[in-house]
């Protein structure tokens, strides 16, 4: 070997050795790197005029120095575990600024940082539903020209990803984005819109935290320990505790199921297909049964995650040349289906009705077989139909789908991941978990998706939810309010919180009650302190559960925000609020406050004011308006228990101010 090689090899092998050693310091002390959670970052909007919170990680009891180009700095030393926190001064609104944290190793600059106001903007479906719409079939009014203006550079977004835990947690998901034609498509629509409206009005950056998931009850974004003093659950706490127990039966049983490596990540759901339960000769004469069409009900009323339907049928007499289209109705959360072992259609979302056409010669004479994988990631899921399941041709009734069909939980769904059941490890042997670990937990947003924010400095929060309680009014009545304090207290600081009222929806029913009863308690939160109601009686839509008018949502939720807390008293907040109820004889006269110069009929007259006697009968009556005053007509005489206006599922605004804005929901009682 020359001297050349050996040269070369000797210089190699150091450069090797040092960059190992290089990489083995690194792991070392990785953990001990000065970090920032995300909501740090370029692009960042801080809270104007307050003493703004930062903190993160850095090396156990080390010196952390923020220096920021406004004039302001701030040190702190990192306790025995490497965490930090500290608060720094900031100014008017303002800016581009720039940050630097610092210790004696290291330094991090946050560039482009803006002073400004910072709303927290949460709830479920109809807060996460983002501009671009739900197309084709659930648009917003409006998206295409506000994408295409919405260049705010002074305006930043920032979302979550969704997560949910049953401890409170540190960590989150997210990043802060500049508002553009480009970004903002993505981002909530009703938080856009609240912004937009601040920002035109104020000239002043905003920054927006979006943290939100669709179909989510209110439970689920509450602290334990305000839930546990809700009537309902009082024992949310045990339960929670031995879901965290790693002994319980149901842990164990598990921790066993992870180990097969049978888990994959949500982003790749679409792929778990499970080929041989859809072959149209698999033998499924080992699964259980169930009538279809149907809810989930018993030990599956709460699970997530995959399961497979097969159904067998015969036909005669089949036209190899024609379209036969298949009718499964609702699916609830979405579907890949499959008939004769080919793929023939999916869906994503569970209000649409499942109308799959047929390639010709796909069906045949003789047996066939149709195989469904449904995926439900938020409980009280299925195949719950409508109306007509079955094969159709020329809208003609070909063969009835409904009765007993196969069916087998594949793989249950926790937290984003898929757990595979395996031949030991079947869904029937899993032991029954105290609390469905899934967007549904008590808890388990407020856990994953409000802790990690606090302390960040805000100055308030707009809240769009309630469908997921609408049957549970009376629960809601405590469970609301409790959330809203609970917040207050967790930040130390009484903010402003305003939200979007119930919109008309059928529910159960467009003439029952239960969304009335929901929205009636909603304007019971407004004794709350700062808290103020987006009604939307004139907005809702039958057609969907998700109204498309989001921009007058968001503005009417900014309305609050610019009259109440920017000092704005020409803005004009709040529809005709009615305070009391009197009676003269036949005439009952009810009083506002208006919101406005005066009181508005809707377009087709006064509507839906009701009077409920003694004994439990109800009467539409007359109403017309006599100055700040409603007066109705009570034609039977009887003396009136209560009066109440717009009291269904169903209702529509026919009483607004001189503003445009609706009034709300109303029941009082005489006294």
């Amino acid at each position: 070997m020359s001297q050349n090689i050996r040269t070369f090899l000797f210089i190699l092998g150091l450069i090797l050795s040092y960059n190992l050693l290089a990489q083995i310091d690194s792991g070392i002390n990785n953990n001990h790197r000065l970090r920032l959670p995300p909501l740090f970052t370029d692009h960042t909007v801080l809270q104007q005029k307050t003493k703004a919170a930062i903190w993160g990680k850095a090396a156990p009891n080390s010196e952390i120095l923020i220096t920021a180009t406004w004039g302001k700095k701030a040190k702190t030393i990192s306790d025995n575990k490497g965490n930090w926190e500290t608060r720094i001064k900031t100014p008017l609104a303002g800016g581009p600024y720039q940050i630097v944290i610092s210790n004696n190793q290291e330094k991090i600059t946050l560039n482009d940082v803006l002073i400004g106001e910072v709303w927290l903007c949460s709830g479920q479906s109809n807060m996460e539903m983002p501009l671009r719409g739900d197309l084709p079939k659930e648009p917003i009014v409006g998206s295409k020209e506000a994408i295409q203006s919405a260049n705010y550079p002074n305006i930043r977004m920032f979302t979550l990803k969704h997560n949910v835990d049953t401890l409170p947690q540190e960590h989150m998901e997210g990043e802060w984005s500049i508002c553009s034609p480009e970004t903002a498509g993505d981002f909530s629509a009703v938080a856009f819109f609240f912004g937009r409206k601040l920002h035109q009005n104020l000239d002043i950056p905003i920054g927006l935290i979006h943290s939100s998931w669709g179909g989510t009850p209110a439970e689920s974004w509450t602290p334990v320990d305000e839930l546990k003093k809700v009537s309902g659950f009082e024992h949310v706490e045990e339960n929670l505790n031995e879901l965290n127990n790693q002994f319980s039966q149901y842990n164990v049983w598990m921790n066993q199921l992870e180990k097969m490596d049978a888990k994959i990540f949500f982003e790749d759901y679409e792929e778990l297909i499970n080929p041989e339960y859809s072959d149209e000769n698999y033998d499924d004469s080992h699964w259980d049964s169930m009538e279809i069409p149907t809810w989930l009900e018993g030990e599956l009323k709460t699970f997530d995650g995959i399961i497979w339907f097969r159904k067998s049928f015969e036909l005669s007499n089949v036209d190899e040349k024609a379209t036969y289209m298949l009718s499964l109705g609702g699916i609830d959360d979405e579907d890949i289906t499959f008939v004769n072992g080919k793929r023939v259609g999916m869906t994503r979302d569970w209000t649409v009705s499942r109308n799959y056409p047929l390639p010709k010669a796909l069906l045949k004479n003789g047996t066939n077989n149709i195989a469904v994988r449904l995926f439900d990631g938020a409980s009280n899921g299925g195949m719950y139909g409508e109306k007509h399941i079955g094969i159709e041709k020329d809208d003609q009734s070909l063969q009835d789908l409904s009765g007993d069909w196969k069916y087998l939980p594949s793989a249950i769904f926790i937290n984003r991941k898929f757990f595979f059941y395996t031949d030991d490890k079947k869904f029937k042997s899993m032991p029954v978990p105290p609390l469905a670990f899934n967007s549904q937990l008590p808890t388990g947003l407020y856990n994953a998706m409000i802790h990690p924010l606090i302390p960040f400095s805000i100055k308030g929060a707009i809240w769009y939810q309630g469908e997921n309680n609408v049957s549970r009014a009376e629960q809601y009545q405590s469970l609301f309010p409790a959330m809203i304090q609970s917040w207050r207290n967790k930040w130390g600081k009484e903010f402003p919180f305003y939200f979007t009222q119930l919109a008309p929806y059928t529910y159960s029913g467009k003439d029952n009650v239960e969304s009335a009863e929901l929205r009636n308690v909603q304007n019971k939160t407004l004794s709350l302190p700062k808290t103020g109601q987006a009604v939307t009686l004139d907005i809702g839509s039958f057609e969907t559960i998700h109204p498309p008018h989001k921009e007058e949502v968001g503005e009417r939720l900014a309305r609050w925000a610019l009259a109440k807390d920017y000092n704005q008293k020409s803005v004009a907040f709040s529809g005709p609020v009615c305070t009391a109820a009197k009676f003269s004889g036949d005439i009952i006269f009810l009083d506002f406050m208006i919101g406005s110069t005066s009181l508005v009929s809707g377009e087709f007259g006064l509507k839906e004011f009701e009077l409920e006697y003694e004994n439990g009968s109800v009467n539409e009556v007359s109403a017309s308006i006599r100055g700040n005053q409603i007066v109705l007509d009570n034609p039977t005489g009887q003396l009136p228990k209560a009066v109440r206006y717009a009291w269904k599922n169903g209702s529509e605004a026919s009483l607004f101010n001189s503003a445009g804005l609706p009034a709300s929901t109303f029941y009082i009682e005489f006294k």
